[in-house]
């Protein structure tokens, strides 16, 4: 199907109508036990888990078909009836925020994936080009045009490893624009009415007329051209005031999982542990471009306590079943509910730092499929208070493996190759 077909206005009408269709099914779902219940939730997120995961290890693409959109608007139906729940019980933020974050975060990716628009542009030195060439290879025409007026590269002291490449770019907004001849070009080059220049470099783009212009490649040889990506979603604002909601929910929802003093040193000392595995494997001395931005620490601190966490949690299940501890099956759920926080700030953090670098907060690269997997895992373990403990550890063990993979095996799937999470690995 043409996705230009559900491009607004349709993608709006159809938006608006799946909310309302959430706002009157509400009483149904309230006076259904098949809808409401438990096992609803975790089927749901449990296809949703499943299908990420086979997506992260063979990259086939299901994001394209009904195998991943029908649990996907399942699992955003359930988050809508949940917030409604919560807004008209009076239920605390910790509990509304999180599922309305997560139902707006996924309306703008759903319904807002039609109407967003990337593009390339390769641009030489000094040369004016006023479209850009879609990945299918389209011709996008601008209303604007675009000259490179110098491209530059920093470099490490060694002179070989890139440290930053950027650059200086001058927009020119034509009197008298004409789409439709010549590929979108400028009808004349006297019509200039006044120009602006802006520098963009990786993790660092700028903003003209809804585009967002993002530093995407260069030419490796002879330097001669830079690769520009532009981008245009108009549904962002949604999708990032879900993205917040979410966050703020998941900390609000920190401060009341678990508390104990004994731990704390434990789970410190783990995300020291988890944390330097990490770092080892990348050379910090030669970091590429992309992970030079504000977002790599707290990504990758929030995602070791999430770890260290998730490790306490499956020892405590293990010690909780052999000793028939009833305390610590207990600690073992507030561990996994305080770990499936952590993962989605984890997972929050990266999105805003793959917007800021590439121009996408997800693109179902392999890691973040799988990261995505381990955070769904938890949820369903968070879900199922009312389950045998038996089937809770299941869970517990489950997001435990699917954390080894997110972490580290990633390299070794079949999608391995096309993963951009492969950095300076030594």
């Amino acid at each position: 199907m043409d996705s230009s077909l559900l491009s607004y206005p349709v993608s709006l009408i159809l938006a608006v109508a799946f909310c309302l269709i959430c706002y009157i099914s509400y009483g149904t779902y309230r006076r259904s036990k098949l809808l409401s219940g438990v096992w609803t939730r975790t089927i749901s997120m449990g296809v949703l888990a499943v299908v990420s995961a086979i997506e992260g290890t063979f990259r086939l693409e299901l994001q394209n078909t009904l195998l991943l959109v029908i649990p996907l608007v399942t699992v955003t139906y359930l988050c809508a009836m949940a917030a409604l729940d919560g807004i008209i019980c009076r239920r605390r933020l910790m509990f509304i925020l999180p599922h309305l974050g997560l139902f707006l975060a996924l309306l703008g990716g759903i319904f807002g994936a039609c109407d967003s628009e990337s593009a390339n542009i390769v641009a030489a030195k000094d040369q004016k080009i006023s479209y850009a060439v879609s990945e299918k290879g389209l011709t996008v025409p601008l209303d604007f045009s675009i000259t490179l007026k110098e491209f530059k590269i920093d470099y490490y002291g060694s002179g070989k490893e890139v440290k930053q490449y950027r650059s200086r770019i001058e927009f020119s907004e034509p009197e008298c624009y004409d789409a439709g001849r010549n590929g979108g070009s400028l009808s004349n080059d006297s019509g200039i009415s006044g120009t602006i220049t802006k520098n963009v470099s990786v993790n660092h783009p700028c903003w003209f007329k809804g585009w967002v212009i993002y530093q995407s490649d260069y030419d490796h040889d002879n330097c001669s051209y830079s690769v520009l990506r532009m981008v245009k979603d108009p549904w962002l604002a949604v999708t990032m005031l879900g993205m917040l909601m979410l966050a703020v929910g998941a900390i609000l929802g920190l401060g009341k999982t678990w508390y104990s003093r004994a731990l704390i040193p434990v789970a410190v000392l783990l995300t020291l542990l988890f944390g330097a595995a990490s770092v080892a494997r990348i050379n910090l001395g030669t970091l590429p471009p992309a992970l030079r931005s504000i977002w790599f620490v707290p990504h990758l601190i929030v995602y070791m306590i999430a770890y260290s966490l998730l490790a306490i949690a499956i020892v405590c299940c293990i010690w909780g079943a052999v000793k028939e501890s009833q305390k610590m099956n207990s600690l073992a759920v507030k561990l996994l509910s305080t770990s499936s926080a952590m993962l989605i700030l984890g997972m929050l953090c990266g999105a805003v730092w793959a917007k800021m670098a590439w121009g996408e907060c997800w693109t179902w690269d392999p890691k973040e499929c799988w990261a995505a997997t381990t955070w769904i895992i938890t949820l369903i373990g968070t879900h199922m208070n009312k389950c045998k403990w038996k089937l809770y550890i299941f869970v517990v063990v489950i997001s435990f493996l699917a954390m080894q993979i997110t972490w580290y095996g990633v390299k070794w799937l079949p999608s391995a190759q096309y993963s951009m999470h492969t950095y300076n690995i030594r």
